[in-house]
């Protein structure tokens, strides 16, 4: 353990370089990456367009705070309402997923004058006060904010049906300011919604004047095979979180898009991050964004994430599989009894880094431009892990 660092249990390996789905450790020891620091990579570790664009600017040395107007920032956020879902006109300028998600509670609550969020249970939302009373960061050692309301997770069309009469209840009591969920729940497993349980969301938000908030810090950039989860269930969200992928894990910047309404009723809370969009990290994230959509990578991450998910798919014939489930470069591998630990140590040991949920479940998220040989070549290894001959 670090005598320094604050840091309560992280895993004793020393990742040290990258090089396109593959990293290194101190000792040289090669790596295929199905982690890419958890929905992160997208364009290849040590990507030479994402390197010159980024020396580039910081041959420039120059830091302009938000407070003073900036046009870059204005070009880029005209880029992001473009390619966003619906009616998303406003771009709020954050560090981080976590902060991300913390103007889209205060943009919801200040523009509706309302205080509750109601959310899925079991799925995580960030690190920070706000961010984490609304999902699931705290566990046992702090009590959650004021003003969150917490739905069951559905897991079959019969739990939606359940769910969905939940929430319609709590609209029903008129203090609700948004609902708040991902597209698809990733950090909870992966679990996938079915197509009409969205819709359906959106119908009693519209019904109830509630704001309906899509946080697609984990599945945004083509993660799950579309530039925007929320485009996987045709839906129109008021407020849009951006993390992670956005950035290729070449800087820390994240973004809440929001509706001209949603803004104007908002006006007043505060958005200027000191660090909101710093050149180093705007020039990152609009190469990244400039090489996923020249590239074609949320089609990749959608056919060669299929062909994933088809060559994971025999291990639901081992009796220790519960289910194969994925979408995109997002996959989980549930097993009946607590073996996910094991399994990601075997993996490890073989040359592959995964991650996991929780003890009973495996996780994936590789780099969007994944080569169908890196799959397969990760399949293999998965599948040995959990003794699938």
């Amino acid at each position: 353990m670090p005598k320094h660092l604050a840091d309560y249990g992280s895993a004793p390996v020393d990742f040290v370089r990258g090089n396109g789905s593959y990293v290194y450790d101190k000792n040289g020891k090669k790596f295929l990456d199905f982690q890419t620091g958890w929905c992160v990579g997208t364009v290849g570790w040590k990507n030479k367009e994402m390197a010159e664009a980024i020396s580039a600017q910081a041959r420039e040395g120059f830091h302009e705070p938000p407070w003073f107007r900036v046009e870059r920032h204005e070009t880029f956020a005209s880029r992001l309402v473009k390619l966003a879902p619906g009616k998303l006109n406003r771009v709020f300028r954050a560090c981080s997923g976590s902060e991300a998600v913390e103007f889209a509670i205060k943009a919801a609550r200040a523009a509706t004058k309302k205080q509750t969020v109601v959310t899925i249970e079991g799925v995580y939302h960030g690190h920070t006060y706000g961010a984490g009373s609304v999902g699931n960061a705290f566990g046992g050692v702090l009590e959650p904010c004021d003003g969150f309301a917490k739905v069951p997770m559905p897991k079959n069309q019969k739990q939606e049906i359940e769910t969905l009469r939940e929430i319609e209840a709590l609209f029903a009591q008129g203090d609700v300011a948004a609902f708040l969920s991902e597209p698809v729940w990733t950090n909870a497993g992966c679990f996938i919604p079915s197509p009409a349980f969205y819709p359906a969301v959106q119908t009693l938000c519209r019904n109830y004047g509630v704001l309906l908030a899509m946080d697609e810090v984990a599945t945004c950039m083509g993660r799950c095979g579309k530039m925007f989860g929320s485009e996987l269930w045709g839906i129109e969200p008021d407020i849009v979180t951006l993390g992670k992928s956005f950035t290729g894990g070449y800087a820390t910047m994240a973004a809440t898009l929001v509706t001209e309404s949603v803004f104007k009723n908002a006006r007043g809370i505060p958005s200027h991050p000191t660090f909101g969009w710093m050149f180093q990290d705007l020039a990152a994230v609009e190469k990244n964004v400039e090489i996923i959509i020249r590239d074609r990578l949320d089609e990749n991450a959608a056919g060669v994430g299929a062909y994933l998910l088809d060559l994971l798919k025999p291990l639901e014939s081992l009796k220790k599989v519960k289910e194969v489930r994925g979408i995109g470069m997002v996959l989980a591998i549930e097993f009946h009894l607590p073996v996910a630990v094991l399994v990601a140590a075997k993996c490890y040991r073989a040359g592959l880094v995964v991650e996991f949920t929780d003890s009973k479940t495996l996780f994936l998220s590789p780099m969007l431009n994944l080569k169908k040989s890196d799959a397969r070549k990760g399949a293999e290894i998965i599948r040995a892990a959990c003794g699938l001959k």
